[in-house]
């Protein structure tokens, strides 16, 4: 083969091969804006997404539904772990439900992502105020977040939350005063302040602040249960029914609701459409103090003193510092001719009735002198003599604040420490026997 053939040849190979390799680029091109649009709707996608996410976050808190944000919260930081600001949204979200330990969690993780900032400084402040540990912090944000900044109405939220966790009261309605006049429409200040009026035996002003709570927010259960308590109180069963009954409408097993409205049912003698909903409550938890305080009195109107024992002796079981359960136990056993029995119990409903009417009067003294450890001291040894662990460990801990002698504390928390083999005890056993 000659030289002009094989240049021939080399020619036609060639023209052979750039054919297809042509044919490739053409096709690359083509598919690479339709893969680029693809990429871009993928991403406008996910962005719209995340923007309805954020706006659900944001409707959710703006009407007060912090369960329903935080819900929201864990799916959007599923999808964005890498956004400071969904962290701290839910840190701070997480803190405003009680959930310590996951808020702590939370913010921990923005500040590995966005640093120390002036918003989480003040995240980790309303954190420690809110669980009741002031120190000198709750004065300095009195001081420095006037009504006028942006965060005010969460501060005082947090610190209407740890005041009433410290039993200081009326700094507790101080707070509630300065959160509603900036935020009105909120229901909770409302609602707090109506409880705080509740335990200082305002009952008129409570009910004027629940009523108000309600009039912001007439969907919120916790001003419902709260109205329709306060109204069961005051003997009027049958306004405090229609709360009872708006809330089962929306939450058909919730057990405040249920107990509320049986309670109705009994006074005004429809005992018979209370054992259902008493039965409702018992199927979840067969040990609710009240449901069985409530069966016991219907055996009783039913004149069945048996049945109402049986009933009672277990309310008295899981519930032994309730007086009306005591009340009624005895009762069942007079009704049988049980006086020797009964004797023997009645000095015990004695001994609750006098405990609870002096806790009253001891919150009411606390109220207006928050820093006296005397009363913080009595209210924790009667909280453990009633059986109240946790309220008698917060008082006698709060008692420890304050200032003044703090053996008699001490030695009360070690003996109660003691019986629980709770190592605490050799701490303050030795703090009790200090000069």
């Amino acid at each position: 083969m000659g030289p002009l053939t094989r240049a021939k040849q080399c020619s036609d190979n060639q023209s052979a091969i750039a054919i297809p390799l042509s044919a490739r680029w053409w096709w690359f091109w083509l598919i690479l804006p339709c893969a680029a649009l693809l990429f871009a709707g993928a991403w406008y996608w996910q962005a719209r997404r995340g923007q309805q996410e954020w706006r659900q976050i944001q409707a959710a808190l703006d009407r007060h539904d912090l369960d329903t944000a935080a819900l929201h919260l864990d799916g959007y930081l599923e999808r964005h772990p890498d956004d400071a600001a969904g962290w701290f949204l839910a840190g701070r979200t997480a803190r405003r439900l009680g959930h310590y330990s996951q808020a702590e969690t939370y913010l921990t993780r923005c500040q590995q992502i966005g640093g120390m900032t002036e918003a989480t400084r003040l995240e980790w402040d309303l954190f420690r105020i809110q669980q009741g540990d002031l120190g000198d912090t709750h004065t300095r944000l009195r001081t420095t977040i006037t009504p006028q900044h942006p965060d005010a109405p969460l501060v005082l939220e947090a610190l209407a939350r740890g005041y009433l966790t410290s039993d200081r009261l009326m700094d507790a309605m101080e707070a509630c005063d300065l959160w509603i006049s900036c935020q009105p429409e909120h229901p909770w200040p409302w609602l707090w302040r109506g409880g705080i009026y509740e335990r200082l035996a305002n009952f008129d002003q409570a009910l004027s602040d629940f009523q108000q709570a309600m009039k912001v927010a007439p969907d919120d259960k916790e001003v419902r249960l709260a109205l329709g308590a306060l109204l069961s109180r005051g003997r009027r069963p049958v306004p405090a029914a229609e709360h009872f009954e708006y809330v089962l409408k929306r939450f058909p097993d919730d057990p405040e609701a249920l107990l509320g409205l049986a309670g109705c049912r009994i006074e005004v003698g429809e005992s018979a459409e209370a054992d259902p909903l008493l039965q409702r409550v018992l199927k979840t938890n067969p040990t609710n103090a009240r449901a069985l305080v409530f069966l016991g009195r219907i055996a009783l109107e039913k004149s069945d003193p048996i049945g109402a024992e049986r009933w009672l002796r277990q309310a008295v079981q899981h519930a032994p510092d309730d007086p009306e359960a005591l009340h009624q136990l005895i009762l069942a056993l007079r009704t049988q001719d049980k006086q020797v029995e009964a004797d023997r119990l009645a000095p015990r409903l004695e001994a609750i009735r006098q405990d609870i009417n002096r806790m009253d009067v001891l919150i009411r003294a606390m109220a207006r002198n928050p820093d006296e450890a005397p009363l913080r001291h009595e209210a924790g040894v009667i909280a453990l003599r009633l059986g109240r662990q946790e309220d008698g460990v917060r008082w006698l801990e709060s008692a420890l604040r304050c200032p003044g002698d703090h053996r008699a504390s001490h030695t009360a928390l070690a003996e109660h420490f003691a019986q629980q083999n709770d190592p605490r005890a050799d701490l303050h056993r030795r703090l009790a026997e200090s000069p």
